[in-house]
């Protein structure tokens, strides 16, 4: 039986789950779908990245991985993996918001790093699907 507090544990580690898999989708999964324009411009944000890649190779690899993190962020499946690509692809965009000199962009890649930092230090918690099948 779970206590109050490993409730909460629980629920806050799915709140924090669903939110950031809601803001990936509605973020990655439009451009995603918009086709090689859209992945052009994803990929030239990072242009430090890639000095021999097209652009849009890596905007389509950075949409892709950020769609299937969120997947991963939902259901619990490849839990820590999901969370590890995240936090490269933040660090990424860190490192590239600093070097072009935005000055509030950073912190806010920087922080959703460390969030992606905390979830693959918590792992998944309890409400996910694959707790779910491995408890029966």
């Amino acid at each position: 039986m779970q206590t109050v507090i490993e409730r909460q544990i629980h629920s806050g580690l799915l709140f924090i789950r669903l939110g950031i898999a809601a803001s990936l989708f509605t973020h990655a999964v439009p451009r995603l779908i918009d086709g090689a324009q859209t992945w052009r411009l994803v990929g030239g944000e990072m242009p430090f990245s890639h000095p021999d890649l097209p652009a849009h190779v890596v905007g389509l690899v950075v949409l892709v991985v950020q769609s299937l993190a969120g997947l991963s962020l939902l259901t619990g499946y490849f839990f820590r993996m999901g969370a590890v690509l995240l936090t490269l692809v933040y660090s990424l965009y860190f490192f590239n918001f600093v070097n072009v000199g935005y000055k509030t962009l950073p912190l806010y890649a920087g922080a959703l790093a460390c969030v992606c930092i905390g979830l693959l230090l918590s792992g998944p918690g309890r409400f996910a699907v694959s707790v779910k099948i491995e408890s029966k």
